[in-house]
């Protein structure tokens, strides 16, 4: 009994013993792209694990919903990161977390200036955005069962939920925003190529 509880040597963060059962934090890579990715990939998990395991789909339904919330906001967080320096624009993201207010500075202060995409998709995309900010508008409603006091109350605003339809939306979001990703990126790989390329003729 006493072997299932904390001991005086116990330490929970160590660092990489065997490749196998590590994981790399301070990856060299894009850290936006991947605490985003690796929320999303969360939130697929969870999702396929309560198609093929039902009993557990009230449980896990909170750190689904959450994982994908999260990695909206992670997303739009870095696409404003990304379109501000494209621009050569001394700003940063707010410290926000409702998905429609970072997605009116990306759409309106940023987007207009690298690209023109039809009203329709845009309005679409904001539609659906409006409707997951007013479920859960701080990203607190899947993470506690009730609001912050003192005056408390339940966090939730329905009953059930249809996790097929969820998981359809939601994929429908993640396309749009790992195209804007992509777009941008695309965007920036073209500056960096012709400004090496003004390096060369000038300098060289």
């Amino acid at each position: 009994m006493k072997e299932n509880l904390p001991n005086n040597t116990d330490t929970i963060f160590k660092e990489e013993i065997i490749p196998d059962y590590g994981a790399w934090l301070k990856n060299p890579a894009n850290k936006f792209f991947l605490y985003s990715e690796g929320y999303k990939e969360a939130g697929k998990r969870l999702w396929e694990y309560c198609i093929e395991n039902r009993f557990y789909s009230n449980t896990l339904i909170y750190p689904l919903i959450f994982n994908y919330r999260q990695f909206l906001e992670l997303r739009l967080k870095e696409l404003i990161v990304m379109g501000y320096r494209y621009l050569d624009i001394e700003k940063d993201f707010s410290d926000e977390h409702s998905l429609i207010k970072l997605w009116n500075t990306y759409r309106h202060e940023i987007l207009p200036e690298i690209d023109q995409i039809e009203k329709k998709i845009l309005d679409n995309v904001e539609r659906i955005l409006n409707q997951f900010n007013s479920e859960d508008p701080q990203s607190m409603t899947f993470r506690y069962p009730i609001t912050r006091g003192p005056n408390r109350k339940e966090s939730l605003n329905r009953e059930t939920i249809d996790l097929n339809n969820f998981k359809k939306v939601i994929d429908k979001l993640i396309y749009f925003f790992d195209w804007q990703w992509d777009m941008i990126s695309h965007y920036e790989d073209l500056k960096a190529e012709m400004i090496a390329d003004i390096y060369r003729e000038y300098w060289h």
